[in-house]
């Protein structure tokens, strides 16, 4: 996984300690052409977009008064709205360093729009390493369509990264995933977590594509040993083993809330996607006063007392949004992640005792 650029990870250093929100996402739909099992948002391609155009670029310009700067552009899938390139092309008028989450599979419509006026980056969810693969998971053969459409961004010289979300349909794939990702050049960043579908009306803890702590344990530690396969992968284990270098804090560290912000398809201000329960209707409130409200909320927010001197700190990085994801709380102690990192840790250990 590529390093965020050090001009970035500086803005929103500072962004944070101004309380600035440099960072928007806007997730333009929540319709999608694939049906992936353990997405936490996909309705139907054919129902409508709760947010018109105007409504969008009006959000857009408090945004950039506010300070936003860099704004990523989601769904769903965004590239599903018809006003899309109308969109797209506006926001980068603004000044906004537009970045784009897509499937991949609709990126070929957009070709000439992305040549003229290129995005900072376009990352791509990667579900599989062919046609099958993609028909379990995501209902659609669209892996070659897809692939098609990465190799063509890649030769108009367009910034693209991976990213993988491994379950009990395609963790037999992560070779293969991997593989075309260094065959391409492509950074790639992948998980065997699956959030619980809390945004779909599902019970915390839940999400029925994912894999059990055991299985996404070994599924991790198999990308790591694939990956270094060719480097020294026993000094890699080594650091996960290592004590924490610093004590966790129970208070929320990511940027969201902090310099970053999500807003639905629907217009609610969130920290992020999947904090559903801290949300301010931006549309009522106004940009300013929803970003100071959000701001306000999530300083209230408290993590489990038990995580900030776990032995397995290192390893786990459970957030906010995972923990209320996982039992409803946010200090609640989340067993599904406490034993995915449990597991980590022992197989890792086993390996270097190998």
């Amino acid at each position: 996984m590529s390093a965020e650029p050090r001009l970035s990870a500086y803005l929103h250093s500072r962004a944070v300690e101004k309380g600035i929100p440099i960072s928007g996402t806007f997730e333009l739909t929540s319709r999608c052409n694939f049906r992936c099992e353990m997405c936490y948002v996909h309705d139907e391609c054919h129902s409508r977009d709760k947010l018109s155009t105007e409504q969008w670029l009006s959000l857009a310009e408090d945004a950039k008064k506010a300070g936003t700067l860099f704004l990523l552009l989601t769904g769903g899938e965004p590239l599903l709205r018809e006003d899309f390139p109308y969109l797209y092309t506006e926001l980068k008028k603004m000044g906004f360093m537009v970045s784009i989450n897509t499937n991949g599979s609709l990126l070929h419509k957009h070709f000439e729009l992305f040549q003229k006026n290129p995005p900072s980056r376009v990352n791509i969810s990667l579900y599989g390493a062919d046609n099958e693969a993609y028909e379990g998971l995501c209902k659609i053969k669209a892996f070659s369509q897809v692939l098609d459409n990465v190799k063509m961004l890649k030769e108009m010289g367009i910034s693209v990264k991976f990213n993988t979300v491994f379950t009990n349909r395609n963790n037999h794939q992560y070779k293969e995933i991997i593989d075309i990702a260094e065959s391409l050049a492509i950074p790639l960043s992948t998980t065997a977590y699956a959030y619980p579908q809390v945004r779909l009306d599902k019970d915390f803890g839940e999400n029925s594509g994912r894999m059990s702590p055991l299985e996404a344990a070994q599924c991790t530690i198999n990308c790591e040993k694939y990956r270094f396969r060719n480097r020294d992968y026993s000094e890699r284990a080594k650091k996960i083993l290592e004590e924490p270098d610093d004590e966790k804090c129970d208070k929320v560290s990511c940027r969201a809330g902090r310099a970053a912000y999500w807003i639905t398809s629907e217009g609610l201000m969130q920290p992020c996607g999947l904090l559903p329960n801290i949300q301010i209707n931006v549309f009522e409130e106004g940009f300013d006063s929803a970003w100071q409200q959000l701001v306000k909320r999530v300083k209230e927010i408290r993590l489990p007392k038990k995580c900030v001197t776990c032995q397995y700190s290192k390893i786990c990085n459970a957030c906010a949004a995972m923990c209320f994801a996982e039992t409803g709380h946010f200090d609640k102690v989340p067993d599904y992640i406490c034993q995915l990192s449990k597991g980590i840790y022992e197989l890792t250990e086993k390996d270097l005792k190998e």
